[in-house]
């Protein structure tokens, strides 16, 4: 149940945060000979609880690691003092779980056990409003959208749509939450942040695979501070004017940078690196803020962090390849 003292859940947190992976200690899992070398590695820190490596098989190390998310989920529910905000940076997992629900549905199947707990909404009531396509139980953003989706399927069948739909009513359920609780705190800062990263990341995606400025329109997220209209210019300007394009407001420079050295390097990956990098920016500004959600919220996204580069070390040593590790809070 959430607490009211934002000291008790930072004293807890702060003791938690002691026990995550930096990047030295990830480094030293992957580089170990084995790949149960490198689980031993990884349970000797702590990690999955008492399981030894003999317990464990290859395959269930991606069971371990999502196991052990969603206890840290489970714990920032326990202790946070804001719990409606706190549920805004479990979105995701929601997003994902209606995507997969929605298009098992459509498939005829089962849904698959990729499905995850510890989202904002239980995933039984996603389960039911999916199979009984009534979302009257969800708030008005994502009831509006997945009703629209629901009639559109009778035309057919577009994931890619379908996707950006449900990312949409995420970034709009984000936005209505913090405008109902006149929040400016770093909250909105990293939204917002978010929002305008990816709607340059969804310029760039569009001019490399030719799409018109109709498609761009729907990949476009609200919450941001540069205009919509920026981002649909930026279809019609030439590559090496992107950058400065883009440089407005708050998010404008990072975001500029950004593009400024895809345009240079042609690496399209730069952009999802440095946005990764500035988002982890804002949480380290408060992450000794004692008397905020900084510490709590760092520490949830610090873990999520940390299980996605555990899934890109183990995947690299089952596939012999090397990795380049996302931005880490630790």
């Amino acid at each position: 149940m959430p607490q009211a003292s934002y000291e008790y859940a930072v004293g807890r947190i702060s003791q938690l945060s002691t026990k995550m992976l930096d990047a030295a200690k990830l480094r030293r899992i992957f580089e170990a000979g084995s790949f149960q070398e490198s689980l031993a590695l990884l349970l000797e820190t702590g990690y999955g609880g008492n399981l030894s490596p003999e317990q464990i098989a290859s395959e269930e190390i991606d069971y371990i690691i999502r196991e052990q998310l969603q206890i840290s989920r489970k714990i920032v529910w326990e202790v946070t003092p804001a719990p409606e905000l706190t549920s805004l940076f479990l979105l995701e997992v929601d997003g994902h779980n209606l995507k997969t629900l929605l298009k098992a549905r459509l498939l005829g199947i089962e849904a698959p056990d990729v499905l995850i707990d510890g989202g904002s909404f239980p995933l039984d009531q996603l389960k039911e409003c999916v199979a009984g396509a009534n979302y009257d139980a969800l708030p008005e953003a994502y009831r509006k959208t997945m009703n629209k989706i629901e009639a559109e399927l009778a035309r057919g069948v577009d994931s890619l749509k379908l996707s950006a739909e449900i990312d949409g009513a995420m970034f709009r359920h984000i936005k209505n939450v913090l405008d109902k609780k006149n929040d400016h705190s770093f909250v909105r800062d990293y939204f917002s942040l978010q929002a305008d990263f990816q709607n340059a990341r969804s310029v760039v995606r569009a001019r490399l695979l030719n799409w018109d400025v109709d498609k761009l329109r729907l990949m476009l997220l609200e919450g941001g501070e540069i205009d919509f209209n920026v981002f649909l210019e930026g279809m019609n300007i030439p590559m090496e004017q992107l950058g400065a394009q883009f440089n407005r407001g708050k998010n404008g420079k990072i975001i500029s940078q950004s593009v400024e050295e895809y345009v240079t390097t042609g690496d399209a990956s730069v952009l999802k690196r440095k946005m990764e990098t500035a988002l982890m920016n804002v949480l380290r500004s408060v992450k000794w803020d004692m008397f905020s959600l900084g510490p709590i919220i760092g520490y949830l996204m610090g873990r999520e962090a940390e299980a996605k580069a555990l899934r890109v070390i183990f995947g690299a040593k089952r596939g012999g390849f090397d990795y380049e590790l996302p931005e880490l809070y630790a």
